[in-house]
């Protein structure tokens, strides 16, 4: 039977400079039984800071507080931020309450020099090596758990999170969006939730709430209300929305200032509250409210409702590109509509005629066909010039997509202005009005004579359109370094309402049932000034007419260097 294995000697630092004292703890250990501790002596604090940094390190520390450079406490805390993992038993003198200093510094025990006796010295480092290892595996357990837990808390966060994105996707219609998001988060997150809109596209604002007691939701919304109605809140869901800034009310009990927030949470019995702006980047689409009754909400909950938050802005942010897609392709389609009856009335009534003309030629007897022919032509020609028109407009508006390049050239304003008046004068009067020119002194500037032309086409005709019959005016004229168009007509007017949009694309300030046309003729005109550096403007008041200006730099724009 082979003998047992003898344990290594525990590794003993002694941190003492009075030889004396030295001798005195050497003698003990080696008392001790044999081989069972080894001894390393050095006589300043500094010497001990440089022999736990190597290895291997010393199994305990015996530290005299009487140090030529460490006094008191001084020492033990030098060595424990040096060490941390070595326990120290400390030697003081007849002095007990700098020992019991020592143990709430740190120390694992301390020893009066008077009485380093074999046993006490030998159990006393035992002892501390002892509890320093519990306390080192106490220490790690407690991390260990703390690390699961956060583990747990990160792995909750995240599901959270996913839920609410799932939640935010299952609508494209933002009430549906953020009644599921309501319910993601309740009652996994909170007791009760509510979000709002800033904006309903014109209805009232309404609270959308989720509540782990469905039947006390709408009193939830109730409340809310009635505190977004008390004037001068200092916090809350209105102040959250005026400064973009959430809230974390953790305790609402322990807040001894008075304001209807609190009052209101309480009544809820919801102590505990979080307040987040719904929003997306800087702009604050609405507020969300989370409350808890059996649980203290903290900064890592802030963090989250936070970003639900944000996730609920993008969610707003998606419904409303939807709305917009969904109008735009029904003006889309109201174009076409309006495009497909526009293009097909001059083309019956030119097929009509020319059917008329076709069977007065085959009659054998006319006594009036001399006359008739040419008026049926004359009609036929109408209707192929304003076909031809709204084919150009068309046109017009594929060149403005196509980005197409202008072609400039020295012209005169008064020129084009008196070549559109003459070709369109035949047409105004059928509709009752007088084309008027004034232009004195020539026009002169760099522009693209096409088209300022359809400027020129598209303001009159408008005039004309809705000039109720009477006269329409045409001015050309200087303004310093700017060339001035102004069309005037005394019809119906536009409301104030309307003048923001008359230059949109397929914008019409009039009911198609009264006024034909595609609603492409200002917009067209808009981007043919704008391509080239003007503005166009109007003036207007409902059953008095309208002004529409036109302000176009004479000299182009310098080209832009190359780099």
């Amino acid at each position: 039977m082979s003998p047992p294995q003898q344990q290594p000697a525990t590794r003993v630092l002694l941190v003492e400079d009075n030889p004396g004292d030295a001798d005195l703890v050497t003698l003990a250990l080696g008392e001790a039984e044999a081989g069972a501790f080894e001894l390393e002596q050095v006589a300043r604090i500094s010497d001990a800071l440089e022999r736990v940094r190597v290895s291997p390190a010393p199994a305990v520390i015996l530290l005299d507080l009487t140090l030529p450079d460490a006094f008191g406490l001084e020492g033990l805390r030098q060595l424990g931020e040096a060490a941390p993992h070595v326990p120290v038993v400390v030697l003081t003198g007849t002095d007990g309450s700098l020992g019991a200093a020592a143990l709430q510094a740190g120390a694992q025990d301390y020893l009066l020099k008077g009485a380093v006796e074999v046993a006490v010295l030998t159990r006393a480092l035992r002892y501390a090596i002892e509890r320093h290892a519990h306390a080192s595996r106490a220490r790690l357990l407690a991390e260990e758990r703390a690390a699961r837990a956060a583990a747990e808390g990160a792995r909750e966060r995240m599901s959270l999170l996913a839920a609410a994105s799932t939640a935010v996707t299952h609508s494209l219609e933002d009430r549906h969006a953020l009644a599921s998001l309501a319910s993601a988060v309740v009652p996994r997150f909170a007791d009760w939730c509510a979000i709002r809109r800033n904006d309903t596209d014109g209805e009232g604002p309404e609270w959308v709430t989720a509540h782990r007691d469905e039947a006390r939701a709408a009193g939830v919304a109730a409340s809310l209300d009635a505190i977004l109605a008390t004037p001068g809140s200092s916090c809350g869901p209105a102040a959250v929305v005026a400064s973009g800034r959430a809230e974390l009310h953790q305790d609402m009990a322990s807040n001894s200032t008075p304001s209807p927030w609190r009052a209101m949470l309480e009544e809820l019995g919801t102590p505990s509250a979080i307040v987040v702006p719904v929003c997306l980047a800087q702009d604050v689409l609405g507020v969300m409210v989370l409350a808890a009754s059996d649980r203290r909400f903290g900064p890592d909950d802030l963090d989250i409702a936070e970003e639900i938050g944000r996730r609920a802005g993008i969610a707003i942010a998606n419904c409303r590109l939807y709305r917009e897609a969904r109008l735009a392709v029904a003006a889309r389609d109201e174009f076409l509509n309006v495009a497909a009856h526009e293009l097909r009335t001059p083309v019956t009534v030119l097929q009509l005629k020319l059917q008329q003309v076709a069977l007065k030629q085959q009659a054998s007897i006319c006594g009036t066909c001399d006359r008739a022919v040419p008026a049926d032509y004359s009609g036929a020609a109408r209707q192929i010039s304003r076909l031809g028109q709204l084919i150009e407009s068309l046109l017009d508006v594929s060149r403005i997509a196509s980005g197409a390049k202008l072609e400039r050239e020295d012209v005169d304003l008064c020129d084009l202005a008196r070549d559109a008046v003459n070709r369109l004068r035949e047409l105004a009067s059928r509709s009752g009005s007088a084309v008027v020119l004034r232009c004195g002194e020539p026009v002169r500037g760099t522009w693209d004579r096409l088209a300022l032309d359809r400027v020129f086409v598209n303001l009159i005709l408008n005039a004309v359109k809705f000039g109720a019959g009477r006269s329409v005016e045409v001015r050309v004229g200087n303004a310093g370094d700017q060339a001035v168009i102004e069309v005037e007509d005394h019809g119906i007017g536009i409301s104030a309402s309307d003048i923001g949009r008359i230059f949109a694309q397929f914008e019409r300030a009039v009911s198609t049932r009264h006024f034909g046309g595609m609603g492409l003729g200002l917009y067209i005109t808009r981007c043919l000034v704008e391509q080239q550096s003007g503005k166009i403007s109007v003036t207007s008041e409902p059953g008095h007419g309208s002004v529409f200006m036109v302000r176009l730099p004479r000299a182009a724009p310098a080209a832009p260097k190359e780099t």
